[in-house]
């Protein structure tokens, strides 16, 4: 559980088995929702409440976001690793990955096939390889990409407080980082060796970069791993934490699953797309200011209805492997990613089913007033 959590994981197990339809109903009802009104509409007794709580997300989601749907892209610019983390095709035992960092002409060439498509928010991605990824060396990529785009977020390892400062300096202004699990047990078994073991470190990632000027804190837990309610009940607890501490930041939401595929890791907590459904629910009508993005780990019609009710961010056109978008093809090199994507529809695709949505595309969200 979220350490700072004052109930354990048997207490929130015990709250899940007794909630009732009544209390399901009492936690719609209320006008402002707390951490156990989450823990409700995740409970088994919410299901027969699905069309109620589409209803609820969506009435939230617009008061917010309107008819909108933020768009961006992930740039990886590199997939080297010193992590062993037992699920990722990443870590650095895992023989049959093609290993490689994007120079910087590189990564302007990625950048540059990524901005055609009218994306404007980019999301910078790189494995955890501190010989690589030094804060310099993110600080020169940004500030190269700042020039292209309006809004640059960050996907790489932990920083200190004063590296994200650096980072802020250098055009950053998002980021977001995955804890995988909030159980410890499971998270120093699924991280054995390496930087990434560090379980308190990676924990207090956005409140070191809350704290460094960051505007967008993005959190998640990595669907599988562990059970999904005991795991959502902390991602709810540590975001409450989060908007108290780093008021003038913005929590973002997201909601990565392992899908099984042949020969990959099997995830032990399997997670099916009503419950993905249910618990993305639940999170926009309990936190209806903050943002919310859906992964292309999801199928092309889950991804288009839930941006109806509870998500207002998705990637389009992904691809989650260095050189994906436009050096390898020049290479005639092979695209080994990092996870299978389910949704690989071109942005122009991605764009018209947004719109035949009756939504409309946002590919700005803003301008630094200097």
């Amino acid at each position: 559980m979220f350490p700072l959590l004052k109930y354990a994981e048997d207490d929130v197990n015990r709250h899940l088995a007794a909630v009732t339809a009544d209390r399901v109903a009492e936690s719609l009802a209320k006008p402002r929702k707390g951490w156990f009104d989450l823990l409700n509409l995740i409970s088994p007794a919410a299901y027969p409440f699905l069309p109620e709580m589409r209803r609820a997300a969506q009435s939230m989601r617009r008061r917010y976001y309107g008819k909108t749907v933020s768009v961006y892209a992930p740039l990886y610019i590199g997939n080297t690793c010193v992590n062993s983390c037992r699920y990722c095709d990443f870590r650095v035992q895992h023989g049959g990955t093609v290993r490689r960092n994007l120079t910087l002409d590189e990564i302007g060439v990625e950048a540059e096939a990524i901005r055609k498509t009218g994306i404007d928010s980019l999301l910078v991605v790189a494995g955890e390889d501190p010989r690589v990824n030094t804060v310099a060396h993110l600080a020169e990529v940004g500030r190269i990409l700042k020039g292209m785009f309006s809004n640059l977020s960050l996907e790489v390892a932990p920083q200190t407080e004063a590296g994200y400062r650096e980072l802020f300096g250098a055009g950053y202004e998002g980021l977001i980082c995955f804890q995988e699990t909030y159980d410890q047990m499971l998270y120093r078994e699924m991280h054995p060796a390496g930087p990434k073991s560090d379980y308190s470190f990676r924990l207090e990632t956005q409140l070191r970069a809350g704290r460094a000027g960051f505007r967008l804190l993005g959190c998640a837990f990595l669907l599988g791993l562990g059970p999904w309610r005991r795991e959502a009940a902390s991602l709810a607890a540590h975001a409450f934490y989060l908007m108290r501490e780093c008021y003038t930041a913005k929590v973002q939401f997201a909601f990565p699953r392992i899908c099984r595929v042949e020969g990959g890791f099997v995830p032990p907590c399997e997670v099916d797309e009503r419950d993905l459904e249910l618990m993305m629910l639940a999170f926009r009508i309990v936190f209806p200011q903050c943002c919310m993005t859906v992964s292309t780990r999801e199928a092309p019609a889950f991804r288009d209805r839930i941006v109806l009710t509870a998500a207002d961010n998705m990637s389009a056109g992904s691809r989650v492997t260095p050189g994906g978008y436009a050096v390898l093809s020049q290479h005639h090199a092979a695209d080994v990613a990092q996870f299978t994507l389910s949704d690989d529809r071109s942005p122009a695709e991605v764009y018209a089913a947004v719109r035949a949505n009756g939504q409309e595309v946002v590919f700005k969200n803003w301008d630094n007033r200097i």
